[in-house]
């Protein structure tokens, strides 16, 4: 079952990740602008919002072998259509619909799995966005493929629906348990939402965005138009930073067997400052390819880590954990990207990113002060084991 979870991470991920290099081809063909492009991403992030949320939620009461399946069918659909839509609003509407019916797949693979392994969460967490990782991977690699073949920026979209059709057929074949938790003892849906970790760890997973999403979305761009790097190498730099992402996620799986999950969010976020402060003022092109992997390095171990730490609180309920720290990475999702188109377009890609520093910086200043807070008595779980 673990592997169904992963693959459904993957492809989900997967197809976020076709988005961002296909930008510069997308802003080619429709001739739109940056925030147009931008705005795209919130529509991507607006259906994942209700998608994941409402999914993840669902998993908890209703079969899950038949929802996940009936989302991988509407998920392939949705990514057909966007073969064949014509122009940018239609574009917008196919891009939300896909989000809508592609997020649960994700989020309900990751409920399944840490209702099954509770024990394992910190390390199969670490795996599953390694997974995730890999399928964000893949995506540039594959539009660099099929632009560099001649083939237009809508063929990668085409590619994984096929995928995500085996998928289907995979889960139509597989035996997945449902929910585990006594429904006479649940724990409210508005009680968890004023859970003071899970409040902590939905707000900092809603911040986690703009150093993930916000930087990879924008950066085949910045490499393409502010320093001369042609469209289909642009396209592949995306790749370096999912190189480092890929590692530290590896290496995550195995160090929190024996190093405090602390030391872990505060070395990863202090790796991405440092690095993240080369890329911006370091000339050399060469040299921003590889601090891209250094820095992916460096944040690959937060969302894992947080997701683990938070599901702790309600074991039994994953379902609606996940839910709500999906529709907080989603609502991020809405305006991270958003904003730094905006801030592209009126300042330049490169000054934009100085907004993911800032960001990074007040994310490693609260996690500091969780642990601190999270260590006085009567605590449900401790951050820093």
């Amino acid at each position: 079952m673990p592997h169904i979870s992963f693959a459904s991470n993957l492809l989900w991920v997967m197809v976020i990740g076709l988005l961002g290099p296909s930008v510069p081809a997308i802003v080619h063909d429709l001739g739109i602008s940056y925030t147009q492009a931008g705005f795209l991403f919130t529509l991507l992030s607006l259906g994942s919002l209700f998608g994941s949320s409402l999914g993840a939620i669902a998993s908890d009461y209703m079969n899950r072998k038949r929802i996940l399946a009936a989302f991988c069918g509407l998920f392939a659909g949705g990514l057909i259509s966007m073969g064949f839509v014509p122009g940018y609003v239609a574009l917008g509407v196919t891009v939300f619909i896909v989000s809508l019916f592609g997020s649960p797949i994700g989020a309900i693979g990751q409920s399944v799995m840490l209702d099954m392994f509770h024990e394992q969460r910190p390390r199969l967490m670490s795996v599953q966005t390694l997974f995730a990782a890999v399928g964000s991977f893949i995506a540039p690699l594959l539009v660099s493929l099929n632009i560099s073949g001649g083939i237009p920026w809508r063929g990668p979209f085409l590619e994984t629906a096929g995928l995500v059709l085996l998928l289907m057929v995979i889960v139509l074949m597989t035996n997945i348990p449902n929910s585990s938790a006594d429904r006479r003892t649940r724990v409210p849906l508005t009680s968890i939402m004023r859970n003071p970790s899970i409040i902590i760890a939905s707000a900092l997973v809603f911040l986690t965005v703009a150093v993930d999403l916000g930087f990879s979305y924008w950066l085949a761009e910045y490499f393409n138009t502010e320093l001369g790097v042609s469209m289909g190498l642009a396209s592949a730099t995306v790749s370096l930073y999912l190189v480092g992402v890929i590692a530290g996620r590896l290496a995550t799986s195995r160090l929190v067997k024996w190093m405090p999950t602390k030391r872990i969010l505060v070395a990863g976020l202090l790796v991405a400052s440092l690095s993240l402060v080369g890329f911006l003022f370091i000339q050399s092109v060469g040299a921003k390819a590889a601090l891209t992997c250094v820095y992916g390095l460096g944040v690959a171990p937060v969302f894992p880590l947080l997701v683990a730490k938070a599901s702790e609180e309600y074991p039994q309920q994953s379902g609606a954990v996940t839910g709500l720290l999906f529709g907080c990475m989603s609502l991020g999702g809405m305006v991270f990207p958003l904003l730094l188109g905006v801030l592209a377009s009126a300042f330049g890609i490169r000054q934009s990113y100085f907004l993911s520093l800032s960001v990074l910086v007040l994310i490693l200043l609260v996690i500091l002060v969780w642990i601190r807070t999270r260590k006085t008595p009567g605590t449900r779980a401790n951050i820093s084991s």
